[in-house]
């Protein structure tokens, strides 16, 4: 136990296998790590206001290195890679993360919404990292627990080992751990350094020209006009002139596209999480909660969504329940768990289908707005 307490102690295992992760994090005395009011205050201003943050197109497989920022000094972990292998290299909501290097993972707890060790970002937030004379701009695609202090500073956020080691960060035996700068992007077009005053106008909200990340394809593909478009593969496309909560539910939508059909399958379980299967209802409300119109605890029957939103057909969406069964039409595209409709409709299995099937039975309802 000795020796799993000193490396528990000196990094952080952020993604939890089993029980049993968590009972040893316990028994080596980990608790979960606070961070100060002005940097907790500064970084929640970003937290709520939607469930898709984005990075310029072109990141993820490129990290560009800049020159080294002036943001808050705060203390960091490694996850992933040879020397940490029980974490392997699928994000938090289903990102590749092989695919995607410039990934971080905000710490503090066990779920997506109780990581809150940088005041609880939103997926796909951008912070510019800075290590020594070194600094890259890194995604929000994960969590974790977190730990005791790092160099004496509070531990609150996970790099991936390869955007570590282009920081030019030292590795040892899986077990690096410092301190490094993290500050905004100063593309987000306000002042930029994390370590300013609480309620200063730092909200890291996303510019509402970027589009909304989806896995396991990296950046969700946009499509001109007012209708999604199915790409080869059964990914969607979203329309450039949707809403932002369209795009996110189509990117969310894409995170699960052929899954497996399994009755009963996901409930129970947050819906920021990717489950390895899906029935009707549980695979709907994972791209309502990608907009932020359900809450991450909603796990439903499909009856119970008779009464979600507004009745009737919507401008954007357009959802179909009844007793039995829930299908919902995005931006024309429907999602359903089967080919409902015959040849033609796509993939049998859960995605996007082309096809318009029939409703009869079912109510139709719409979330206010869209």
């Amino acid at each position: 136990m000795a020796t799993v307490s000193a490396m528990l102690a000196q990094r952080t295992r952020h993604r939890v296998r089993s029980g049993t992760l968590v009972l040893i994090a316990l028994l080596a005395g980990i608790g979960f790590v606070g961070i100060g009011p002005a940097l907790f205050a500064t970084l929640m201003s970003g937290n709520g206001s939607g469930g898709c943050g984005t990075g310029p197109a072109g990141s993820g497989t490129s990290i560009v290195l800049g020159a080294p920022g002036n943001g808050r000094l705060v203390g960091a972990t490694e996850y992933g890679g040879p020397g940490d292998p029980s974490s392997g290299s699928t994000g938090a909501r289903g990102d590749n993360l092989l695919a995607h290097p410039d990934t971080y993972a905000e710490l503090g707890g066990l779920t997506w919404q109780t990581a809150s060790a940088m005041g609880g970002l939103a997926y796909m937030t951008p912070l510019r990292v800075t290590s020594g004379e070194r600094s890259a701009i890194a995604y929000k695609r994960d969590f974790g627990f977190g730990g005791g202090p790092v160099a004496g500073l509070p531990r609150v956020i996970d790099l991936w080992w390869q955007f570590a080691e282009r920081l030019g960060i030292p590795y040892e035996n899986g077990l690096w751990s410092g301190a490094i700068r993290i500050q905004r992007p100063p593309e987000s077009g306000a002042a930029n350094t994390l370590g300013q005053a609480a309620g200063a106008d730092l909200a890291l909200a996303p510019a509402p020209s970027r589009a909304c990340r989806a896995a396991p394809s990296g950046a969700l593909t946009l499509t001109p006009g007012e209708r999604a478009r199915l790409l080869p593969g059964g990914l969607a496309a979203a329309p450039a002139s949707a809403p932002s909560a369209v795009k996110a539910i189509i990117a969310a939508g894409n995170q699960i596209v052929g899954k497996p059909y399994v009755y009963g399958a996901a409930h129970g379980q947050p819906l920021s999480e990717v489950a390895p299967a899906y029935d009707c209802s549980s695979s709907v409300e994972h791209l309502l909660y990608g907009g932020r119109l359900l809450p991450v605890d909603y796990g439903a029957a499909s009856s119970e969504l008779e009464s979600f939103g507004e009745p009737g057909s919507g401008r954007w969406l357009t959802l179909y329940a009844s007793a039995a069964h829930v299908f919902m039409y995005v931006a024309g595209l429907r999602w359903d768990t089967h080919d409902a409709a015959g040849p033609g409709d796509g993939s049998q299995g859960i995605g996007w289908h082309p096809l318009v099937r029939s409703a009869a039975g079912f109510v139709a309802r719409h979330p206010a707005g869209l």
